[in-house]
Parts: structure tokens; C-alpha cells; sequence
């Protein structure tokens, strides 16, 4: 996972936004992070494997509240947005991809 893309592409949309009250979401970005939260939850894997994507989510959810808490991506420029947008289907895509191999079950 790019752990740094996304939270660089989070710092620079939380830099962007104007002090908006929209707190319009990404879902791509949500389905990244409910992904994630299943993987981390599944016991088909060892427990250190578990660990490891469960910390790795908790960055990506830490970026992504940055967001929030900046008002949501409602004022931010489009083009951060569309860019954060594909690089959080690209991570789930790629994630759910490797894990099919390894542990399809944790990602049914």
C-alpha cells in the first residue's frame, strides 16, 4: 500500500480546503479503509499479518480524518479530490487483488 500518497494527497486536500462546513466524503477512499478493516478482522491470517494492515489502516484513516476535520472534500480543489480519489480505488483494487492470492476469504 502507498501509505505516503495518500497521506501526502491528504495533507495537500487538508492544506486546500477553504473553511467550509461540507463534510462530503470520498467513497472510494471509504471502501479503502472497509476493506482494510475486513482484512485486519479476518482470522485466516496470522496475527502479526493482521497487525500489520490493521497499523497501516489506522495511517490511512488518520489522513483521511485530517480531512474531515478540515471540513471534507466539499471545498477542495477538484483535482486533489479526483486525485485522491484514485489513488485510494487503485490501493483497494490492488489490495484486494493480493489478498485474493493469499487469503481469499478475507476479502469476500
Amino acid at each position: 500500500m502507498n501509505k505516503l500518497l495518500i497521506a501526502g494527497t491528504a495533507a495537500a486536500l487538508t492544506l486546500g480546503l477553504a473553511a467550509g462546513c461540507s463534510k462530503k466524503r470520498v467513497a472510494e477512499c471509504d471502501a479503502f479503509v472497509e476493506t482494510i478493516e475486513k482484512i485486519s478482522k479476518c482470522d485466516k491470517l496470522p496475527a502479526e499479518q493482521r497487525t500489520a494492515v490493521s497499523e497501516s489502516g489506522k495511517q490511512i484513516k488518520d489522513a483521511l480524518k485530517m480531512i474531515d476535520d478540515a471540513g471534507g472534500v466539499g471545498d477542495a480543489p477538484e483535482d486533489l479530490v479526483r486525485q485522491l480519489r484514485d489513488t485510494c480505488k487503485q490501493q483497494n483494487t490492488t489490495v484486494i487483488e493480493q489478498f485474493q492470492k493469499v487469503a481469499p476469504d478475507c476479502v469476500k
